[in-house]
């Protein structure tokens, strides 16, 4: 069973959004942060936003490279990027990709 993340970063023009492996897999990383130790809790190497670039539901697609550079600075790498998300953003929700996208809920119950 996976326990996939969706991470969600709130930035000053565009919020961003990162699939992480777990939440134990987060809390594992920062505690000793290393570039090469994010292809055990990255899920994906990409980093998305949907497309009013605010808030982390709604359809998702891969943030551009200005979208990075405006909010992380020119010349950011991705692994720099997720980084950064990972130790200033928050778990949101679960990614489960292979559920119904579109399920009915309680929506009362929130």
């Amino acid at each position: 069973m996976s326990s996939e993340l969706k991470y969600f970063y709130k930035g000053q023009e565009t919020d961003f959004v990162i699939f992480v492996e777990s939440q134990a897999a987060v809390e594992e990383y920062l505690k000793a942060p290393a570039i090469s130790k994010l292809t055990e809790t990255v899920g994906v190497f990409k980093i998305f936003t949907n497309q009013q670039g605010e808030g982390a539901e709604g359809e998702l697609g891969e943030a551009s490279k200005s979208q990075l550079e405006n909010e992380f600075g020119k010349h950011i790498k991705v692994e720099q990027a997720i980084d950064r998300i990972l130790r200033e953003g928050s778990a949101n929700a679960k990614g489960d990709v292979n559920k119904a996208k579109f399920a009915s809920k309680n929506d009362s119950m929130r």
